[in-house]
């Protein structure tokens, strides 16, 4: 099978971030032929090099952007002549060519239908955004549910320097842009009621200084690490006794599946996502949305309750191999794909 699959974004969010490790997954697989189409950013194109990853980009020059973007694009896909096409985030969806191949979007939040107009079929990563797309007219047949995975490969990291940490303090985690969503203001004001503890945040975004500001007028400042954006989150998982995701609203969490990927105990928000994949006390622990004494009273119990921690980890792993592996999931994509090419082939709507 021939697959293509399009991004068109400079973000370094988690979709992108993703859309990467997707990449990685089937560059592995030798049954089928890849390619992407991605717009020139130095850092991705390093990243997908080392990882092995065919690709082809897109000028973003001033002047060659609007000059060469758009031919380059529909060149790309003429040349190559996929079985199926991945477009991923709505830029993408709005801008495939035309083309015989399948096309697939992928949406990973509730986004708007419109942009995916020129989709044959679309994966969406949770059941309620699966409720989402048939509840604003998108077919029921033509859209199919399948999550994400949680390994992170090692080609795709990027080593930095690691915060040092005082003997006798722990290490909490959280990962994300700083965004309002991302809640990381509740996990600092959380932070005075755990003891002899470090939190570790790995994200970028226009609420660095107010966050900052808030940690100093707590008196945690000195226990707060702004890490910035980082593609090391491998060792940074591996720096860390508990994960804690904070977000106020999330479509799935893939810092969850990360977490239970690499084995550290997940704290997180009971928001959309986490609250579908974490069973409360079981593989993970959830805290009311917004609560910072809520939170607090979670990662404490983890911190004194050793075995606590060891059950939630275990279960954790084993939920994750069941359904969340990159095994599991490339291979859902994978029968996805061949039934939607197969189909059309026999002149069926995909």
């Amino acid at each position: 099978m021939k697959l293509m699959q399009i991004l068109l974004s400079q973000s370094e969010a988690g979709a992108e971030t993703y859309f990467e490790k997707v990449a990685v997954a089937f560059a592995q697989d030798a049954a089928v032929e890849q390619r992407l189409v991605i717009e020139a950013q130095p850092s991705r194109e390093q990243r997908l090099q080392r990882s092995g990853v065919d690709f082809r980009t897109l000028p973003m020059g001033r002047m060659t952007k609007p000059l060469f973007y758009h031919h380059r694009l529909k060149r790309e896909v003429q040349r190559f002549n996929p079985d199926l096409i991945v477009t991923w985030v709505n830029r993408a969806s709005r801008k495939c060519p035309p083309t015989s191949a399948v096309v697939v979007g992928r949406l990973g939040g509730y986004y708007d239908i419109a942009n995916y107009r020129k989709c044959d079929h679309l994966i969406v990563n949770t059941p309620d955004l699966m409720r989402h797309v048939t509840g604003h007219g998108w077919p029921q047949q033509r859209v199919s549910m399948i999550s994400n995975f949680g390994e992170l490969p090692e080609s795709l990291e990027v080593p930095e320097s690691l915060p040092s940490i005082p003997a006798d303090h722990r290490v909490l985690l959280t990962l994300g842009r700083l965004h309002e969503k991302k809640a990381q203001d509740v996990l600092i004001r959380a932070l005075p009621d755990i003891p002899q503890s470090i939190l570790l945040i790995a994200g970028d975004g226009d609420l660095r200084p107010s966050l900052a500001e808030l940690a100093t007028s707590l008196g945690v400042a000195d226990r707060v690490h702004f890490l910035g954006l980082r593609k090391d989150v491998r060792a940074l998982f591996e720096l860390a006794d508990i994960c804690v995701f904070p977000s106020r609203f999330e479509p799935l969490g893939n810092v969850v599946l990360e977490a239970w990927s690499t084995g550290i105990p997940i704290v997180a928000a009971a928001s959309q996502g986490p609250s579908w994949l974490i069973d409360d006390g079981s593989n993970g622990l959830l805290f009311e949305v917004d609560s910072a004494v809520h939170c607090a009273a979670q990662v404490n119990r983890l911190l004194v309750d050793q075995s606590l921690a060891d059950r939630l980890v275990e279960q954790g792993r084993r939920t994750f191999s069941q359904e969340f592996s990159m095994e599991v999931i490339i291979t859902r994509y994978k029968a996805l794909f061949m039934n939607l090419v197969a189909q059309q082939a026999c002149g069926g709507a995909v």
